[in-house]
């Protein structure tokens, strides 16, 4: 089934932005000679629940991760960099990391996702009124 692929592949792809964030993190904290208790620290949160955000087991909610970015002295969208490059985008792909044809591929498959759903929702059989489990 090609749509269960391309879902596999899209959430492989998420995963390493995801592990690329946690990386970024851990970069600008080492570098600005931070410990992990002294970003916990202004974060108000546990040395080791900290511990877990860049380890991966927490998941880094969007405000968290604009308060790290305030910790560590940066724009929030310094994570998302490509750690070869500093700069966020460059001519041929005005939306980050994704060009305007990624953004648009992904899109068509998200669309074919949904309808497959819909199509698996609609040969389901209707439930049956009245009838009691027994």
């Amino acid at each position: 089934m090609p749509v269960r692929n391309l879902a596999k592949n899209l959430l492989r792809e998420l995963w390493a932005v995801i592990d690329h964030i946690r990386n970024q993190i851990k970069k600008r904290r080492v570098e600005k000679r931070l410990t992990q208790s002294d970003v916990a620290l202004d974060l108000g949160i546990t040395p080791g629940a900290y511990s877990k955000i860049e380890s991966g087991p927490t998941e880094i909610s969007v405000k968290k991760l604009g308060e790290i970015a305030k910790i560590l002295e940066v724009n929030i969208t310094y994570f998302f960099q490509d750690s070869s490059s500093h700069k966020m985008e460059d001519q041929g792909k005005p939306y980050g990391l994704a060009t305007k044809s990624d953004i648009e591929d992904l899109t068509r498959v998200i669309n074919k996702i949904k309808e497959e759903i819909a199509s698996l929702k609609a040969s389901l059989p209707a439930p049956q009124k009245g009838k009691k489990k027994t």
